[in-house]
């Protein structure tokens, strides 16, 4: 993005978060307007490729379009740098993007033609005729049930009463080009060729035609469509009869083509399937490997939590990266903490440490004994049940229902805590006693609250849970070594009322935004879930804007890659979401197993089933691998780079086992 654009627009009513696409005739901006906070796309119109002439009958197409399945212009923005279109923003992508990505579900594959038909049909009954009808001009909502197309980029549309020779001549895709187009003409039945096209790429995987644009004129104008046998005989009619070479053979108009696609469904059952009860993608076949258990350990108790090394800023001196830490609360000198591979569990009101000084991965071949005695436990004792265990530099902070606490470094130095006690002391040089050595009070509060803690470990956020009333967000400065409490040391309260009593998480994005996480509830008499509210801070507690999620969530976890987050939806068992915050993108991926736990580490995503099965995506959501796992797991974690930890529990027994990752055949490099 130029910086002469990024400065123009700021004076606009909107604020740029990305560019999210290159259109036929320009670039595409995500943006949010300043005030309201709406989330909008910016379409550029370049004046070289784009004369003002075209540039008005779009804009004249597009106001006369109010549709649910055509993306709506709602303004014009002119700067001096250029012209925009202010338009809905579709934060699902095109559909030649999930295409792409996955393989669809018949009965979503049917949803999506019906939308595109439906939407055609209002363009049609107004005289417009879109001509470039194509996966990438149909863009995508989320809905809890799927999709919602909507018909965009009317930029060579033709109105009935045009003639030919104003310059359009055949533009196109070739691809889904009907054969009159190729000469120049075109009308409504122009349209629905190209759905028939979509209809069949999407329930077969490739185009009826192929090869170089002469081929595929050719084959437009003279091959036969052939259809596999797995396609159902009621769908095949439909695409034969779209797909005729003589206009007048085709269905006479969308509404047609619509109806014959609903009683096609009938016919071949699909109807009678509802979305919310079948899987909405395909997921690819991944060949499932053998579990090889580097190690296996007893656990004493179910763990809930698996917390593994926290990266620490360059500019850190002291953390749990470097090996050494400070105990500031009482001017000690430095403790030398030992950094060998160490896991952290969580499990009621302890947490616990178990250290591997020579390393957790040793050569399977090893006896079970001897990689036993290998590791060292400890552990710390809280007074109330611990709900998170964050890692950050300066230490761990352990937050339970009404308490945060630091817990420090150098309290799990191997052979320094006994289990089980509930005040910790540290043996001084002359083998006295030193009772400091114990978990610090950071912030207690009357009410439920939820926390977030800036990953460098200097701020954190904090909303108290009151039913049916405002929230307040609280923002701390952690680099005090003392309790502090609401409205003293420099904490100060932000005032949310819109965020109400459905927030359900915080988290920080990067260093100086906090985001909060609220369920939008229908305030009908079924007062069901529809979707997520985003509200995002700075830290200094001012509003920077507010995104809207279509769909609920019931999981959400960030990610190595900034801005993303990995998250579940209620309703599908057999898929995840990929969210990009900046700009807004969410991306389903469709996977084999109903995953239960989550983690994200630096190359991807691991997820885990209530039977053990694993599944590893790439950072991008392709699926690498698939591993049969340890079954009821409880909690999993990732020791970079390629170290997997699980914990079971079932009947009062559990394990903690690690897996290498090296010994798969996933193709990655660690």
């Amino acid at each position: 993005m130029s910086y002469l654009l990024a400065k123009e627009l700021k004076r606009s009513k909107y604020r740029l978060l990305g560019l999210v696409g290159q259109g036929q005739f320009g670039r595409v901006y995500c943006a949010t307007h300043r005030k309201t906070g709406r989330l909008v796309a910016l379409k550029e119109l370049d004046k070289q490729r784009f004369p003002t002439h075209k540039f008005l009958r779009e804009l004249r197409f597009l106001l006369s379009l109010q549709h649910d399945n055509i993306v709506t212009c709602h303004a014009l923005e002119h700067t001096s740098t250029g012209r925009y279109l202010v338009m809905d923003y579709c934060e699902g992508g095109t559909l030649r993007g999930l295409m792409e990505d996955a393989r669809l579900h018949p009965v979503q594959c049917l949803k999506l033609v019906v939308d595109i038909l439906t939407g055609l049909d209002h363009a049609h009954g107004r005289g417009i005729v879109h001509c470039d009808i194509k996966p990438e001009n149909i863009l995508l909502t989320l809905t809890a049930d799927g999709w919602r197309a909507r018909i965009s980029d009317f930029g060579i549309a033709r109105v009935h009463q045009e003639i030919a020779t104003d310059g359009i001549g055949n533009t196109g895709s070739p691809a889904y080009m009907a054969p009159e187009r190729f000469y120049g003409q075109y009308s409504a039945v122009s349209d629905l060729y190209a759905v028939g096209i979509l209809l069949f790429e999407l329930l077969v995987g490739d185009r009826p035609f192929s090869g170089s644009p002469v081929a595929i004129m050719t084959a437009h104008l003279n091959q036969p469509v052939k259809i596999p046998d797995t396609v159902p005989t009621p769908l095949q009619t439909v695409i034969l009869k779209a797909l005729q070479k003589l206009p007048g053979r085709r269905f006479h108009s969308a509404m047609d083509m619509l109806t014959a696609v609903h009683a096609a469904a009938e016919q071949s059952l699909l109807a009678s399937e509802v979305p919310e009860q079948v899987d909405l993608l395909r997921s690819p076949q991944i060949p499932i490997s053998p579990c090889q258990l580097v190690r296996q350990e007893p656990l004493a108790a179910e763990v809930r939590q698996i917390v593994t090394s926290c990266p620490a800023p360059r500019s850190q001196a002291s953390s749990w990266e470097t090996g050494t830490a400070t105990d500031s609360t009482v001017g000690n000198p430095a403790l030398t903490i030992d950094r060998s591979d160490q896991i952290y569990q969580v499990f009621k009101q302890y947490v616990g440490c178990q250290t591997y000084p020579e390393g957790w991965c040793l050569d399977p071949a090893e006896s079970v004994a001897k990689r036993s005695d290998q590791s060292v436990q400890s552990s710390v004792r809280l007074p109330g049940t611990i709900r998170q265990l964050l890692l950050r530099p300066q230490g761990g902070f352990a937050v339970t229902q009404r308490s945060v606490y630091r817990i420090g470094p150098e309290l799990f130095q191997p052979g320094m805590l006994q289990h089980g006690q509930k005040r910790l002391q540290h043996a001084d040089s002359d083998g006295s006693p030193q009772p400091h050595a114990v978990p610090e009070l950071v912030a207690e509060f009357s009410k439920d609250f939820l926390a977030a803690i800036e990953a460098r470990g200097r701020w954190m956020a904090v909303a108290t849970l009151t039913p049916d009333s405002a929230t307040t967000l609280s923002i701390w400065n952690l680099w005090r070594r003392q309790p502090i409490k609401s409205g003293e040391h420099g904490s100060f309260a932000i005032n949310a009322p819109n965020l109400g009593s459905h927030l359900f998480h915080l988290m920080m994005p990067d260093s100086r935004h906090v985001v909060a996480f609220s369920h939008d509830v229908d305030k009908g008499t079924s007062a069901h879930i529809t979707g997520v509210r985003l509200d995002i801070f700075t830290r200094r507690g001012n509003p920077v804007s507010t995104l809207r999620l279509p769909v609920p969530l019931r999981y959400v976890l960030s990610s190595a890659t900034p801005y993303r987050l990995i998250a579940m939806e209620p309703g599908h068992s057999h898929s995840v979401l990929l969210i990009d915050l900046k700009p807004l993108k969410m991306l389903r991926i469709g996977v084999d197993i109903a995953p239960t736990l989550l983690a994200a580490p630096s190359w991807g995503y691991v997820l885990v089933s209530a039977d053990g099965q694993i599944v590893l995506l790439n950072r991008h959501g392709q699926g690498v691998g698939c591993i049969e796992g340890p079954a009821n797991p409880t909690a999993i974690a990732v020791l970079e780079p390629y170290g997997l930890f699980i914990a079971t529990w079932q009947n009062g027994q559990g394990t903690l086992s690690a897996i290498d990752l090296r010994q798969l055949d996933t193709g990655m490099i660690f």
